[in-house]
């Protein structure tokens, strides 16, 4: 199986690497269109600012290379910036549009005042999906951000969510794609749970 994760030039490549290998997986780095059009399973990870990740995917030609990988229904796991880019709008260092998989824009936490949500934190997880991931309710994850996706109206997309200032999605499923806004490369034998998942994964 061809399990990519995406070097976008922002990204915490070693650690998301070593996740898989741990599991027995030796997924690729890769860095150009063909090879995501060319991946069964693509991982994007999540450290970086969100405009000029956005600004680099498109100089790359990346974006439209993700677009086809949805439309192709391959499977995709966001971590953390990486579900932040398939919403709408993103707010951090000005305007950036995403790839609108989600009805969601992403907004910082205080509109005035940067506030980054950093270290373990709860997830609130629906019945049906602590069996999918095999985890409890109020498992810990470990997280590092400072905006969130706020969806434009309620919706059944969101599975996990999180208490911090206020409560916000932390896992987003939608047809081929999930997303989870923790670092589960950083997040135990839990975050492991997560990444062995997606392996198996048939959306």
């Amino acid at each position: 199986m061809k399990i990519s994760i995406l070097d976008y030039g922002a990204c915490n490549l070693s650690s998301v690497y070593n996740s898989f290998k741990n599991l027995g997986i030796d997924a690729k780095i890769i860095n150009s269109a063909k090879e995501i059009i060319d991946s069964e399973k693509l991982i994007i990870p999540g450290v970086g600012a969100a405009k000029n990740s956005i600004e680099f995917l498109r100089s790359q030609n990346l974006f439209y290379a993700i677009l086809e990988l949805i439309e192709k229904e391959k499977p995709i796991l966001g971590i953390c910036l990486g579900l932040q880019m398939f919403s709408e709008k993103l707010y951090e260092d000005g305007i950036s549009k995403g790839f609108s998989l989600l009805n969601a824009d992403v907004v910082r936490f205080n509109n005035n005042k940067k506030i980054t949500h950093v270290g373990w934190n709860k997830i609130k997880i629906t019945e049906k999906y602590k069996n999918f991931f095999q985890l409890e309710n109020n498992s810990s994850f470990y997280f590092c951000h400072s905006y969130f996706l706020k969806f434009h109206e309620e919706s059944n997309l969101i599975i996990a969510s999180t208490d911090f200032k206020l409560n916000f999605p932390s896992i987003v499923i939608k047809n081929n794609f999930m997303g989870v806004q923790f670092h589960p490369e950083k997040s135990q034998a839990n975050g492991l749970k997560i990444i062995e998942k997606f392996i198996n994964w048939k959306p």
